[in-house]
């Protein structure tokens, strides 16, 4: 981002924060670091009509014992403008991107071990030590409540997008109709089992780990943060490690292999949720074909997943 068209910094500056600089972008706000130990998110315009949902989890979340830290919410910097952003403290790490090497499709193991203690806390934060969750937005504009099951929210999510974009998609994956009806036959059969808190969004730049690929921190919650089937969170962490190299597949295989093994799980069931994703986040930034969207047809033309959800 080019500081002189972004009036942001020097408006935190004239705050109180005169080191404000820009410092990333992620999928729900950007970024901006005040100092050594605080950062501020600004949300996307999709995302800022109420952010309390996701900060009141976040609390919740910094008072359990996780192996990682959380953006715990410090408060809101109001701007000139008419825009606020959230403070957090500024957590510290290395992308566990860091870790995997695209060009050969081989990520070190001890990034492996990593995931699957994240994706192992995750599950257990509803029981030892249970949190309030709060009615949280689902891919910006759909909600998922306490009352509402989550099995019942992905429907509604799914139908909702189908009916907005299911000519786009018809376009590119072939029996799109037959693909949506399994999704939600096979939503519905999973309605009844245990629920664990999912991130929604595990990719390398959210999960920071020391030199040593031991967990730091997990980063940007509220893409698709709900409490769910843990395997929906198994099938989007597994695709989304590396979605666009060379060994995109190979990569995304080789995670699904390692979370059948770590958690007693059916690949077919993996499968099956990724076309559940497929469906509902075609669409989730765009209502063209966009990158994320080419990608998502492709998931739905996989024959595994064609085979998994179809047959």
């Amino acid at each position: 981002m080019i500081e002189k068209t972004d009036p942001v910094p020097a408006q935190l500056r004239a705050l109180g924060y005169p080191d404000a600089r820009w410092l990333a972008a992620g999928m729900e706000a950007d970024v901006y670091a005040l100092n050594e130990q605080t950062v501020a998110r600004l949300p996307r315009e999709a995302a800022a009509a109420d952010t309390g949902p996701v900060e009141r989890m976040l609390e919740q979340l910094n008072q359990c014992r996780l192996p990682f830290a959380v953006p715990a919410p410090l408060g809101r910097l109001n701007l000139f403008d008419g825009r606020f952003l959230l403070r957090q403290p500024r957590l510290r790490g290395r992308s566990i991107g860091d870790f995997y090497d695209p060009a050969a499709g081989r990520l070190d193991p001890r990034a492996e071990q990593a995931l699957v203690e994240l994706l192992s806390a995750l599950r257990t934060i509803p029981h030892p030590q249970p949190i309030e969750m709060p009615d949280l937005p689902l891919l910006g504009d759909s909600m998922v409540t306490t009352a509402q099951p989550w099995a019942a929210a992905l429907q509604q999510l799914l139908d909702d997008r189908i009916r907005r974009f299911g000519g786009l998609l018809r376009v590119h994956v072939d029996r799109l109709d037959d693909l949506v009806e399994a999704c939600g036959a096979f939503l519905s059969s999973r309605r009844d089992v245990a629920v664990a808190l999912q991130h929604g969004d595990i990719c390398p730049e959210n999960v920071l780990v020391d030199d040593d690929c031991r967990l730091s921190a997990v980063l940007d919650w509220g893409f698709l943060t709900m409490l769910a089937d843990p395997v929906l969170e198994m099938a989007m962490t597994s695709g989304f490690f590396d979605m666009y190299g060379p060994h995109a597949l190979r990569t995304d295989q080789r995670l699904s292999d390692l979370f059948v093994e770590a958690f007693s799980v059916e690949r077919a069931d993996i499968l099956r949720f990724k076309a559940v994703y497929a469906l509902i986040g075609a669409n989730a930034y765009s209502g063209t074909a966009d990158g994320h969207f080419r990608w998502c047809a492709a998931v739905l033309r996989r024959p595994d997943v064609r085979f998994a959800v179809l047959l």
